[in-house]
């Protein structure tokens, strides 16, 4: 599998419970890390820029037992997984250049240092939103014919200390403000609570020494990420939220430091996923807009499907081309793997572009607006609240796609087809 190295991005991610439930799937061990590495939360607060509470969303999937959404630092995600890999199982860690083919069209992952390549019966591209493997799937090798696109939205936000928040605060909520010049949200992001898993409706969260906030706002044009003049940085912030009656964002703009810009990009709508022993997952395959909370969920649910659909498909390659071995194996190999990419790429899609489409709506309301469109916004997000249940959140969180890769799989008699010459 190629992945991106860790490096710089936004501070925090959110694990839904959809993504916490592939966690506990995967291990007991990671998920209870991951669950007690951040903040849970158990419902976002949406307000207008006057102060006015408009809605509250529930962050948990409504069942018992109750998981939470967990705002989590990147680096502190990284870490939980890394934790429960074994030094010995990361083979490589050089750069990627292309992706080569032997004579019998197995790919052969290249390297920048001109070493040997490394010959694989499946390649992952893990690489993000600007993957370089992407252009061996949908383009020609060496032409991305699907590039990511900078949506016009950027962010800026970073680590504070939780004493910027009110000692009010509700527990497990996190504030996310609409106004006619972007977006700001905050929440602690570490708990003091006794470890414990998150699960529990009556659970007392308390907030420890750590919160995160961030700020989305409309760029026309792409920001240079590396050289930018933070003090300019800073007093567009303070220019975009002057006025906003929440004393907590007056006091994060007036006195946070801004050392990071992060411009937004999506994934266009890519016809495949996989080709010739390639297949895409994560950002490489969907990058989505930050406001869908599910850019990490849906990538856990992406490994999750493709390596049940695979085992699956193995095992049948396993138990038919045993019998035939002496160059029938190979041939059947790679049909199990075109068939487990097949059925990945068309069980995951429609769920993908549902969750995409929404994030994009709710990504137009971060960009910067007239006066009647941020009324209509307010107007749009209060009759939101008034409904009796987010319908939409839960069927994400409970319509979980393991139910329907085990159906698939338990209806599936149909035998790998192995040729034989």
């Amino acid at each position: 599998m190629l992945g991106q190295r860790l490096r710089l991005q936004k501070p925090n991610i959110y694990i839904a419970p959809n993504g916490l439930s592939v966690l506990r799937d995967l291990d007991e061990g990671i998920f209870a890390q991951v669950a007690n590495s951040g903040y849970p939360v158990s419902h976002f607060e949406l307000k207008s820029a006057h102060g006015w509470s408009l809605a509250r969303i529930g962050a948990t999937n409504g069942r018992d037992p109750e998981l939470h959404t967990v705002l989590i630092g990147r680096h502190r995600l990284w870490e939980c997984l890394r934790r429960h890999v074994p030094d010995d199982a990361i083979l490589d860690r050089k750069a990627v250049v292309g992706i080569g083919y032997t004579e019998d069209q197995k790919p052969v992952v290249e390297f920048a240092d001109g070493s040997p390549g490394l010959e694989a019966d499946l390649v992952i591209g893990a690489d993000g939103a600007k993957s370089a493997v992407k252009r061996y799937v949908t383009g020609n090798g060496t032409v991305d014919n699907h590039p990511a696109i900078f949506d016009g939205l950027v962010g800026v936000g970073g680590f504070i200390s939780s004493s910027y928040l009110s000692d009010e605060e509700p527990h497990g909520r996190m504030t996310v403000t609409f106004g006619s010049h972007g977006f700001f949200g905050y929440a602690p992001s570490t708990t003091t609570a006794p470890t414990q898993l998150p699960h529990s409706a009556e659970r007392i969260v308390p907030k420890g020494d750590e919160a995160v906030w961030w700020s989305t706002y409309e760029c026309k044009d792409l920001p240079d990420t590396r050289n930018f003049n933070q003090v300019d940085i800073r007093r567009q912030l303070q220019k975009r939220h002057a006025g906003w009656k929440d004393p907590v964002i007056r006091k994060i703009v007036d006195e946070a430091a801004v050392e990071s810009i992060y411009p937004t990009w999506i994934m266009p709508d890519l016809p495949t996923w996989h080709a010739r022993g390639v297949v895409l997952i994560g950002d490489a395959a969907h990058a989505m807009q930050p406001s869908s909370g599910q850019g990490a969920s849906q990538g856990l649910e992406d490994a999750q499907i493709l390596s049940m659909l695979l085992a699956h498909c193995l095992e049948k390659y396993h138990s038919q081309s045993a019998p035939h071995a002496g160059g029938q194996m190979p041939a059947a190999m790679r049909e199990a793997v075109e068939q487990a990419s097949k059925e990945y790429f068309e069980t995951r899609k429609p769920r993908v572009k549902q969750i995409t489409d929404r994030a994009k709506q709710m990504g137009d309301m971060k960009r910067k607006k007239g006066v009647v469109e941020e009324w209509f916004t307010y107007l749009i997000l209060w009759i939101i609240g008034k409904l009796p249940v987010d319908s939409y959140t839960r069927q994400i969180f409970n319509d979980l796609p393991v139910h329907e890769a085990r159906k698939m799989i338990e209806k599936d008699k149909t035998p790998v087809a192995i040729h034989r010459s």
